[in-house]
């Protein structure tokens, strides 16, 4: 059966009725069961929802003409894939097929003097502040690997390989560039400081690029982000993809989480650890077991980081009077049929740009089972946040039919910005202080310590499950929705001069979605999303089917 809604403006136009279990509670009526200004198809999974969903579809293209030819490259080996990235540049190469496990560690690949000069666009990751506790990483080493100047690429494994110990960044030079079905692993190490800022590893940033398609990848956990968008990065999907690790006190022995475990292990045992200091030692010293600790380390907190900065509000104008599109105002993120596994907060997080959710599923549980259960845990442990949308300086989020379990604050920031400054610095937090962020959750359901909901954050005039995390200001934005905002006369300002006074924004209400988009119902997101995310595994195509982005039913 398939259903088509056309949604509108008009605050309960359609209604679907909601639910929430908790102490003292009663059943809402929901104001909206859809999101303003779109298109939507709702129906049984079938292979169609396998095509690019979402901002991607607007400029990303088919690749697999290219089979066969002299644009394909199959590469096995570190040297191999760096060759057809430099020949990607050339426009040579349209198409690299991973068909073995490929490490990128600038250790690992040992290059002479000859080799880093010809392969300058991968650099060593600098070392952690506080130093390795990862021997997986203390003998690959750790890289940076720049993608530039490419107009169109796809990097694929027919059979789920795994690519390790590199940041990848699609830069602001590249476009239409698609990454599907691998594997990304061995970016994390234990931080004993607990604050996750000793090192900024990420698997991929999207560091300006136009038209990115990142699908039925998985991603195992990193030290700061998963995929960042950043520097005007636009029409970017991320679909079908597996983030995090569930909880277990028996990861592989092969794990970064068991090998940096019992690293730790052996410093604590030989006393090497500070006790005022040390997370790691706390927890030992009072009470938890080093499996335990193993699987409390199964955690991401920065998930999708979207927007690097609060200064980035406008395009930049070079000296030589060049404009370079790296204003935030241009960000476009799709989340599309994902699995997120203990994860802890940007999901996603926007500056500024729009961000678009759907049938996406959010489980915390493993994680908060091991904090619930493991006192000392608890006590010292700093990954305690989860988290979902968090639209900021005039950014527009609209998430459907996903659901939420084990997320304390499905929706978190403020409708107003001036309300929620406290990570942001002068200027930024007087000039942006009367954005107004458009957050809308619908025909979704959340269930945590405080019961369960199904419905939208908008029900009951925005006080339920799902907004336990924002601040509302005067609720305008309930019953109104735009997909983007504009700061009056921001093409005449400059980044490196702000004004003094705070933005004026306009926000366009009639704006429509520029595609349409499918779901399957909501009893049906998680085994959906279950069977059929991550590599291919759950997917039987032949190389051929991994360049298409149109499949039909």
């Amino acid at each position: 059966m398939m259903k088509m809604v056309l949604s509108s403006l008009v605050m309960g136009s359609l209604l679907v009725t909601s639910s929430y279990i908790g102490a003292g509670s009663k059943a809402e009526a929901a104001v909206i069961s859809s999101i303003p200004n779109t298109t939507k198809v709702e129906q049984s999974y079938n292979t169609s929802f396998l095509s690019v969903p979402g901002y991607a579809s607007i400029g990303v293209k088919d690749r697999s003409s290219y089979v066969g030819t002299s644009y394909y490259r199959t590469v096995s080996n570190g040297r191999e894939f760096l060759q057809a990235i430099l020949d990607a540049g050339n426009g040579t190469v349209k198409v690299i097929e991973v068909t073995d496990h490929i490490d990128l560690g600038w250790t690992e690949l040992a290059l002479d003097s000859t080799e880093r000069s010809q392969y300058s666009f991968i650099t060593n990751y600098p070392k952690p502040a506080n130093g390795f506790t990862n021997p997986l990483l203390i003998a690959s080493g750790v890289s940076k690997l720049n993608i530039s100047n490419v107009d169109g690429l796809t990097i694929f494994s027919a059979s789920g390989k795994t690519i390790k110990h590199a940041e990848i960044k699609l830069q602001g030079s590249s476009n239409d560039i698609v990454i599907r079905n691998l594997k990304f692993d061995e970016m994390w190490q234990w931080d004993d400081s607990g604050k996750h800022k000793e090192v900024g590893w990420s698997f991929i940033k999207v560091n300006g690029a136009n038209h990115v398609w990142i699908d039925h990848c998985t991603f195992s956990i990193a030290a700061d982000g998963m995929i960042d968008m950043e520097n005007g990065a636009s029409n970017v999907t991320f679909s079908w993809n597996e983030f995090g690790l569930e909880a277990t006190e028996n990861p592989d022995e092969g794990s970064s989480i068991y090998q940096s475990i019992e690293f730790m292990e052996q410093k604590y045992t030989a006393g090497e650890l500070d006790p005022a200091t040390s997370v790691y030692y706390k927890m030992r010293n009072e009470g938890a077991t080093k499996n335990q600790i193993m699987a409390y380390a199964a955690y991401h907190s920065k998930v999708h980081l979207v927007g690097s900065g609060d200064k980035d509000y406008t395009n930049y104008i070079s000296p030589a009077g060049v404009e370079v599109k790296d204003g935030n105002q241009r960000l476009r993120l799709t989340m599309a049929y994902n699995r997120y596994t203990n994860v802890g907060q940007r999901l996603p997080m926007i500056r500024q740009g729009t961000g678009h959710l759907f049938n996406n599923y959010f489980d915390n549980s493993t994680h908060q089972n091991v904090m619930d259960s493991v006192y000392a845990i608890s006590k010292y442990g700093g990954d305690t946040l989860a988290r979902g949308v968090n639209a900021r300086n005039g950014a527009s989020i609209a998430a459907d039919t996903n659901v939420y379990n084990a997320i304390k604050e499905p929706l978190i920031g403020a409708e107003r910005q001036g309300d929620d400054t406290g990570n942001m610095s002068a200027p930024f937090s007087e000039l942006f202080k009367d954005a107004i962020n458009h957050s809308l959750i619908v025909n979704s359901k959340v269930t945590n310590s405080s019961g369960t909901y199904i419905g939208s954050s908008w029900d009951n005039n925005g006080d339920n499950l799902f907004t336990k995390g924002f601040k509302w200001y005067d609720k305008s934005s309930i019953g109104n929705w735009a997909w983007s905002s504009h700061i009056v006369g921001v093409e005449f300002m400059s980044k490196t001069n702000p004004p003094s006074t705070p933005f004026t924004f306009t926000y366009d209400y009639n704006e429509q979605l520029p595609y349409a988009y499918k779901t399957v119902p909501l009893n049906s997101v998680v085994p959906t999303v279950a069977k059929y995310a991550g590599i291919s595994k759950k997917v039987d195509f032949s190389a051929a089917d991994w360049l298409k982005t149109n499949y039909i039913y």
